[in-house]
């Protein structure tokens, strides 16, 4: 797993963990890399990376240098973020909504995509958000290793979703997993609705899928879903992606 605990500059300034710094290094290249000072490269695990992930790639972070800080490659999207937490030196990750599993998210008259601004470093880079346009079904699902995390460490895993205003047929909950390594599996249901009843934009809602810490017993895959199946129609949902965050 990643390591967490904080490690000091020969200035005595904390830096963040070294595991972040493999990933950092993965992703831009060791010539690059190599002329960073210990401040730039702080900065940019601090303020976040965005990534496309090569699950072709070994068990180092699977990361290629497709897309950081919004310089991204023509036909490829960014699939997850990562940043250190700078109050808890450990890390996170958003496994963006390109790289989740999403039922006929290719039908265009089910699903759409969207772009916005996702904050990291250097400034905004763009993300793709999934849409639902009318859909009786929907379900959402995604993996992540818990090797690219801190070790010992209680971690949440969120849903980042919003309504839209012509969001419709949310009357029942939606269904909530999470599976972990060791066997153990979690579920709960949630009401999804909007917010606000104005002309305010409406925030992204992190929706807790579940919780685990990263043990020994626990060193492997976890996977986690969204689902509502109750056959009737639904329109208005946004998905930004799935979200690991350390909670101490």
């Amino acid at each position: 797993m990643s390591g967490s605990s904080t490690h000091r500059s020969t200035s005595g300034i904390p830096q963040p963990p070294l595991a972040s710094y493999g990933i950092l290094k993965t992703a831009i290249g060791g010539d690059k890399f190599d002329k960073l000072s210990q401040q730039e490269l702080s900065d940019r695990v601090y303020d976040g990376l965005l990534l496309k992930l090569n699950e072709g790639q070994g068990e180092q972070h699977q990361i290629v240098s497709l897309a950081i800080a919004g310089l991204c490659l023509q036909g490829q999207h960014h699939t997850h973020k990562y940043w250190v937490d700078r109050r808890l030196n450990k890390s996170c990750w958003i496994v963006l909504a390109p790289a989740l599993s999403i039922d006929s998210v290719n039908d265009s008259n089910n699903w759409t995509w969207k772009e916005e601004q996702e904050e990291c470093y250097g400034g905004n880079g763009i993300v793709r958000i999934a849409k639902i346009k009318r859909v009786s079904w929907v379900a959402i699902s995604g993996t992540c290793k818990t090797t690219t995390l801190s070790p010992k460490t209680a971690y949440q895993v969120e849903i980042i979703v919003k309504m839209s205003e012509e969001s419709d047929g949310w009357e029942a909950p939606v269904n909530l997993s999470l599976s972990l390594p060791d066997g153990h599996k979690q579920e709960r249901v949630e009401y999804l609705k909007r917010k606000r009843r104005d002309s305010e934009p409406e925030p992204w809602q992190e929706i807790t899928i579940g919780t685990f810490e990263t043990t020994p017993r626990t060193v492997g895959e976890i996977s986690f879903s969204l689902k509502q199946t109750g056959g009737h129609w639904k329109s208005g949902l946004l998905v930004k992606g799935v979200q690991l965050r350390p909670l101490a």
